[in-house]
């Protein structure tokens, strides 16, 4: 195929089209994601936090010991006790506090994160119906689910109404 003849007789010449790869851009974001960015504050703040709940957690479960067979009532209340903080703190530090780098990794991840045992549900129910506590072991299940999604919910509704409470009504939430 020849090139197509400009008006002064000659043939044109066509551009050469090379391919761009957009650097930085959302292509190659997508191609290559970043890692994230740890800040060694932030993991310093996880781990203390993690220590304090850990250790918090084991000083309860060590007093308020769970024979075999029996509800293991230290384990619930420290879960639904857990995701009522977890609720608050969620609500402080984004509708009342100040920004803040260490206070939701110190106190969420960290120590909300080491106080709770929500990983211990399914071992603790196992542990029941192995004992032949199969009732026991469904109610564990059941009230730590349904306890922890209360007791989150409880303390979303209690924080926002004290939170509304404690500062003056804006005109956008007049309506």
């Amino acid at each position: 195929m020849t090139e197509p003849l400009r008006a002064d007789g000659q043939q044109a010449q066509r551009p050469v089209r090379t391919a761009r790869l957009a650097v930085g851009g959302p292509v190659d974001q997508a191609r290559h994601p970043r890692l994230p960015r740890l800040s060694l504050g932030v993991l310093a703040a996880v781990f203390i936090g993690g220590c304090v709940g850990g250790l918090a957690r084991y000083e309860l479960t060590t007093s308020w010991t769970t024979p075999a067979r029996a509800f293991p009532w230290a384990t619930l209340v420290i879960n639904t006790s857990g995701a009522f903080a977890l609720a608050v703190l969620l609500v402080l530090t984004s509708d009342a506090l100040p920004p803040t780098t260490y206070l939701r990794p110190l106190l969420g991840a960290g120590f909300c994160g080491a106080w709770t045992t929500f990983s211990s549900i399914t071992a603790g129910a196992d542990q029941l119906i192995a004992h032949g506590a199969v009732g026991t072991g469904a109610a564990y299940v059941l009230g730590s689910a349904v306890g922890g999604l209360g007791a989150a919910g409880l303390g979303l509704v209690l924080t926002r109404a004290a939170v509304r409470r404690g500062r003056p009504v804006r005109d956008e939430e007049l309506g």
